[in-house]
């Protein structure tokens, strides 16, 4: 009860003590977002006081209910933080309809970087992060565990009344940028978002971390980091194709071209998916 009765002195102060975030990285899941977020709280010019990456403010409605002064009290102070920069990482806000007018209303015009993976690699490699929950010790992650075979989890939501999960996975819908984006843009202008293509990232991590850099306004990461990163990953997962995941992922590409041609038109730039 003290320790309740102290936050709910504290948390109205934080307005005024704390800083806001700079910018956020809102997307998308299984798209080296865990990577990015290290590689920027390196940066000589960003600074991060949070012990998580996300605060899972925007996208959980029991968080959003303490408040702005709760949701401040995962950035450093404005005296801690001075000239630099300070963020957040989730990887979900993309996804959720109603968060970008929550964003504009508390953060306004704030910056925002996504990194989009193609769609079907994206949507098999949660499925199976997802399905490798059920060995991990943890039960928050066992709870989350989806059990059921590849197949059985695309077949169930292209056939949502046969669905049996019991968490929302959403492989399938979670690939529909282009959905995501507009849905961004009826709040914020274009050039307020970055959109990273995750595979060129892979390839060129020094070209995306300079893209990054400039639309932050901040200097580039030395040559020497760039080498080091190289070498540095994180929440990264070597996963075999199961022979029998084929044929529904075949189906998904062919699923996915009118998304990802709708997305090639707005974003000006065509990518290989």
């Amino acid at each position: 009860m003290l320790k309740q009765s102290i936050k709910k002195i504290i948390y109205p102060l934080y307005p005024v003590i704390n800083s806001k975030p700079d910018f956020l990285v809102i997307g998308v899941q299984r798209a080296a977002t865990t990577s990015l977020y290290h590689y920027l709280t390196q940066h000589p010019q960003i600074v991060v006081t949070h012990k998580w990456r996300e605060t899972y403010y925007f996208d959980n409605p029991e968080n959003y209910s303490k408040g702005f002064g709760w949701y401040l009290g995962h950035f450093p102070s404005k005296l801690r933080k001075g000239n630099k920069l300070t963020f957040e990482d989730s990887p979900s806000y993309l996804y959720y309809e109603h968060i970008p007018q929550l964003i504009k209303q508390d953060l306004g015009n704030i910056k925002m970087i996504a990194i989009l993976r193609n769609p079907v690699d994206r949507a098999y490699s949660a499925w199976q992060m997802y399905h490798s929950y059920s060995s991990l010790p943890l039960k928050h992650l066992r709870d989350r565990a989806d059990t059921r075979t590849f197949v059985e989890a695309i077949d169930q939501e292209f056939n949502p009344e046969a669905n049996t999960a019991n968490y929302p996975y959403n492989y399938i819908d979670r690939g529909k940028y282009i959905q995501q984006l507009e849905n961004y843009y009826n709040y914020f202008a274009p050039n307020n978002i970055l959109v990273l293509n995750f595979e060129q990232s892979c390839q060129d991590i020094g070209l995306s971390l300079a893209s990054i850099c400039d639309f932050l306004n901040i200097e580039h990461f030395p040559q020497s980091m760039i080498q080091q990163f190289q070498n540095q990953k994180y929440a990264a997962a070597k996963y075999e194709r199961n022979p029998g995941d084929q044929n529904v992922l075949a189906r998904l590409q062919e699923y996915f071209v009118p998304f990802n041609e709708k997305l090639y038109q707005r974003l000006g730039n065509r990518y290989t998916w």
